[in-house]
């Protein structure tokens, strides 16, 4: 089975203009999920959805750009990862309200890669 690109996230100081820079320049549908996080929907049967999101001032990046890959094992997938020269950031955790998973981990080359788990075996 393939692992496809199934979710994004793209995050920054200033949401508002992130809101308006990305519904402009591609028309995506920008809508509010919770205070701090909005769901963006390029509105195609061809793209997926992510998420827009504020990043505090407290946080230890100004900016974050991820995407999040469909795996079927995402424990063995981090094993795997790890075997290859990876580093595992987040350990798998459950997303709340879901049956699914996620984690996030750094390539060899230190860029942050999330998985997802939607179907828990």
């Amino acid at each position: 089975m393939s692992n496809p690109v199934v979710h994004f996230e793209i995050g920054g100081k200033d949401i508002e203009k992130l809101i308006d820079f990305y519904s402009s320049v591609f028309e995506w549908g920008i809508s509010q999920l919770t205070e701090d996080i909005y769901i963006a929907d390029p509105r195609s049967d061809e793209g997926i959805e992510g998420h827009l999101f504020q990043i505090n001032k407290d946080d230890n990046f100004s900016n974050l750009v991820l995407i999040y890959v469909d795996v079927d094992d995402i424990w063995g997938c981090l094993e795997q990862v790890e075997n290859l020269g990876g580093k595992i950031i987040i350990q798998p955790q459950e997303i709340p309200g879901n049956v699914s998973h996620y984690a996030l981990f750094n390539d060899p080359s230190g860029n942050s890669i999330g998985l997802l788990q939607r179907r828990l075996s």
